[in-house]
């Protein structure tokens, strides 16, 4: 094989290694299904607030934080904010719902609220 196709068949198989890397980020930052619902149906106090910024820059959780739209930014602060007692409860610890950038639901039901 001549070393221009030899060059031709490095460069192909390159570009398609490169190529998958967006594809796995996007894998990465999928948004928690139904959270705005869990939100809304949170009862008790067994929640944790966690800055964003104090996770590593890799960290899958900050990635889809990040990257979230204005949308379900607005549908998760909309969904607190329709659960009275736990927007109550959020209010006495300070927190601006403007604010809150994410949330997860833990195994043990406890929810997980990422401020920005």
């Amino acid at each position: 094989m001549n070393r221009i196709a030899k060059l031709s068949v490095i460069a192909a198989f390159s570009s398609l290694a490169f190529a998958a890397i967006p594809h796995a980020q996007d894998a990465k930052m999928e948004w928690p299904a139904e959270i705005e619902q869990t939100v809304r149906d949170f009862k008790g106090d067994k929640f944790t607030i966690v800055d964003v910024s104090t996770l590593s820059e890799q960290d899958q959780t900050r990635m889809w934080v990040e990257h979230a739209t204005a949308e379900q930014r607005a549908a998760l602060q909309a969904a607190v904010n329709g659960n009275a007692e736990l927007a109550a409860q959020l209010k006495a610890k300070n927190i601006e719902m403007g604010n809150i950038g994410g949330a997860q639901q833990g195994a043990d039901g406890s929810l997980t609220f990422y401020m920005r």
